[in-house]
């Protein structure tokens, strides 16, 4: 039986396309945590470059605006992937759950303390850690009550003989929902993250009035350059998944390659506005803003010794209860 021109071509791209999408049912999906603004960027290089799919895995992003929660929906199995501050992975492994830090994600001091442009802070003058004094008894934003925003703002009360006492904490959320909170009074400052240095510089609504990523701050937080962030799976995924892990890890040095590159800015920016995700005036120019304040934190490995300071500093201000080693929790 003759077969037309026409119907081999049918058939030809119809057995292809089969095999293209028995190819993509076969990469394991992996969910890891977003965040509103500049989020998980190396995963979102990731996806829209396709470094996903050359690593052999399907990325997929899931917004969940506070670390702790995310921890918890990664134990829950409801992602693959948590991505925050070594705070939250600290305070775990003093609980002795079972996770593997696999990468970083970020590795500078990501939080920063802004103030309402109407907050007066009378020892602002004197810089950090004067400006601290000015911090008692106001009522600070964090994004959730036991989140690594809070433990960083008692290191800082720490520094100048204050603690989370002398403070009222207030869960704000992530950027989105926390510069309306600090704008509208119902807070005087917030320990937030980017992009909301973008909306005090663009909408003048607010300053930012401690920055660890410029050197400011207790050498506590200082001490964490390198090893800010993490991202951590449960063990034992990480042990039934080693492929999984290793293609993850490609994935994410593609996305720092690709973002570190000066050339690839325009891009980059185009992705994180495609998924800015803030409705915002002059949203464009308050992304821009915040990727150049933050574009050299994003990076796929950070060191041991980087995390192990964080853990340390929050033994030291009894946040945790006694030493934890963080060492066994990172794969090598």
């Amino acid at each position: 039986m003759k077969i037309s021109a026409a119907a081999f071509v049918r058939t030809t791209l119809g057995a292809i396309a089969l095999t293209l999408g028995a190819s993509a049912m076969a990469q394991p999906v992996v969910r890891f945590q977003d965040y509103p603004g500049t989020g998980n960027m190396l995963v979102k290089v990731a996806i829209e470059q396709g470094f996903c799919q050359q690593a052999g895995i399907r990325c997929e992003l899931r917004t969940i605006p506070a670390a702790p929660l995310g921890m918890q929906t990664m134990l829950a199995g409801d992602i693959e992937v948590f991505y925050g501050p070594t705070e939250v992975i600290a305070a775990s492994a003093a609980r002795k759950v079972p996770i593997k830090v696999i990468a970083a994600g970020f590795v500078e001091p990501v939080f920063f303390m802004a103030a309402a442009a109407n907050t007066e802070l009378p020892t602002e003058k004197e810089g950090y850690p004067g400006v601290v004094k000015s911090f008692k008894g106001k009522k600070i934003g964090v994004t959730q009550r036991g989140s690594g925003a809070e433990f960083q703002v008692v290191d800082m009360l720490a520094d100048v003989g204050l603690t989370a006492n002398d403070v009222t904490f207030v869960a704000v959320g992530a950027p989105d929902t926390a510069f309306p909170a600090l704008t509208r009074g119902q807070v005087d400052l917030i320990m937030t993250f980017s992009p909301t240095d973008g909306m005090c510089e663009v909408l003048k609504a607010c300053r930012v009035v401690v920055d660890p990523r410029k050197g400011q701050g207790p050498k506590s937080i200082l001490a964490t350059r390198g090893g800010a962030g993490a991202m951590a799976v449960k063990a034992d995924w990480a042990a039934a998944n080693a492929p999984t892990v290793a293609a993850i890890r490609r994935t994410l040095e593609l996305s720092e390659a690709f973002i570190t590159n000066p050339a690839n800015f325009g891009r980059t920016l185009e992705i994180l506005r495609k998924t800015f995700a803030l409705q915002l005036p002059n949203a464009d120019q308050i992304a821009e803003v915040a990727l150049r304040n933050s574009i050299g934190t994003f990076k796929a490995r950070g060191t041991v010794p980087a995390m192990q300071a964080v853990a340390d500093s929050m033994t030291e201000n009894k946040l945790l209860p006694g030493k934890v080693d963080l060492a066994p929790v990172v794969l090598p």
